[in-house]
């Protein structure tokens, strides 16, 4: 008799892997730890048939976070009195308004830090698509370690965001020029 287990293996292979043992328990862990978050924030308890709100509005940020997240973001990158009336760069340094004048960029604003959100989430995207053709060298060890390919993601999450502090792409400027009417 075969029965089925997580990942396609049988019964008998988690006596006789110890690799897919692992991995099998991992995976109960984190499904365990999953749903005990999703009934903490939904407040929806199965089993006491309870559906409270666990989370009040006093614990959400201004920034749309719960508070004790764990996020870098982008708040308070711009706060000097010239980054209220800055002209754009990089890709939309070019941009002019209807009226042909060149727009006006508050980088000081709520507007513009969401704006360099969506830009972070767009160079973290092409990081991510440029990492998956680095070749993995048999050097470093074990070629599946789950602490590395962790250490790896905050890594190039680091480099997404210094990148879009630093590299002056533009995109930022354009959805800001965007959103905010000026086109």
């Amino acid at each position: 008799m075969d029965v089925q287990g997580i990942g396609g293996f049988s019964a008998a292979n988690y006596l006789t892997d110890s690799n897919a043992s692992v991995n099998a328990a991992r995976s109960r862990s984190e499904m365990s730890k999953f749903e005990d978050l999703l009934k903490a924030m939904t407040g929806k308890d199965k089993e006491a048939g309870t559906n409270v709100p666990s989370v009040s509005s006093s614990q959400i940020n201004r920034n749309h976070r719960l508070t004790g997240d764990y996020t870098q973001g982008f708040a308070g990158t711009y706060t000097a009195e010239k980054d209220k009336a800055a002209k754009p760069q990089g890709f939309a340094s070019g941009a002019k308004t209807s009226k042909g004048k060149t727009p006006v960029i508050d980088k000081t604003s709520e507007l513009y830090e969401q704006s360099m959100e969506l830009e972070n989430y767009m160079v973290k995207m092409m990081l991510s698509s440029a990492r998956k053709t680095v070749m993995k060298s048999s050097l470093s060890g074990d070629g599946n370690s789950y602490a590395r390919d962790m250490y790896e993601d905050m890594l190039y999450d680091n480099y997404a965001e210094a990148l879009t502090k630093d590299a002056g792409f533009g995109l930022a400027d354009q959805i800001y020029i965007e959103l905010s009417g000026q086109k």
